[in-house]
C-alpha cells in the first residue's frame, strides 16, 4: 500500500508552489519594466512608429501680415468667398523665457482669404493683454496654463516694503 497525502498537506504545497510561482513572474515582471525603461520610446510602444515628434509644433512661428499667393490643386467653386480664420500658439519665447506647455503659446491667427478661385494667406500675433505685458517686458511675466510666471524682484521687494507704511 502506498502512503497518500493528506488533503491538508496537499493544500499546503499547492498554495507553496503558487506563491513561489507568483514571486518568479514578479522578479521577472520587473527585470522586463527595467530593461523596457532604458529602451527608446518608440521601441517601448511599437504602435508609436510612423508618428511624427510633436517637438516642431512647440516652437515659435512668424507673424506673416502681407497676403502671400497660394497654389491651388483642383479647383475651387466660384460661389466660395470670404475668409476663413484658424487660431492656434504661435510664440513660445519672450527673451531668455520658454513656455513649458503646447496650450501656453501666444495665439497666431491664420488666415486663408478665399475670392474667385484663388487663395491667400496671411497671419498675425493676437494682441491680447498677455501678449502687450510680455512683449514689453521681453520676459514671461503672465502665467498660463502649463508654466507659471517668475515675480519681478524689484517689485515684490518695494511692495513689501510699501505695505508697512498706509497713506494718511
Amino acid at each position: 500500500m502506498c502512503p497518500t497525502k493528506s488533503g491538508y498537506a496537499e493544500k499546503k504545497e499547492n498554495e507553496l508552489k503558487t506563491v513561489t510561482e507568483s514571486k518568479e513572474l514578479a522578479v521577472m515582471s520587473a527585470n522586463t519594466e527595467c530593461q523596457t525603461r532604458s529602451l527608446p520610446s518608440r521601441e517601448q510602444c511599437p504602435q508609436a512608429n510612423g508618428l511624427e515628434s510633436v517637438a516642431p509644433l512647440v516652437h515659435s512661428g512668424e507673424e506673416t501680415p502681407d497676403p502671400i499667393p497660394t497654389t491651388i490643386k483642383g479647383s475651387i467653386p466660384a460661389w466660395i468667398n470670404g475668409s476663413f480664420l484658424r487660431n492656434g500658439p504661435g510664440k513660445f519665447e519672450f527673451g531668455e523665457d520658454r513656455y513649458n506647455h503646447w496650450f501656453d503659446g501666444m495665439a497666431l491667427m491664420h488666415r486663408f482669404h478665399i475670392f474667385e478661385g484663388s487663395v491667400s494667406y496671411s497671419s498675425r500675433f493676437l494682441h491680447s493683454d498677455s501678449y502687450i505685458l510680455n512683449s514689453e517686458k521681453n520676459r514671461i511675466v503672465v502665467s498660463e496654463f502649463g508654466t507659471v510666471a517668475m515675480p519681478d524682484p524689484c517689485k515684490n521687494f518695494f511692495a513689501r516694503f510699501f505695505s508697512r507704511f498706509q497713506i494718511p
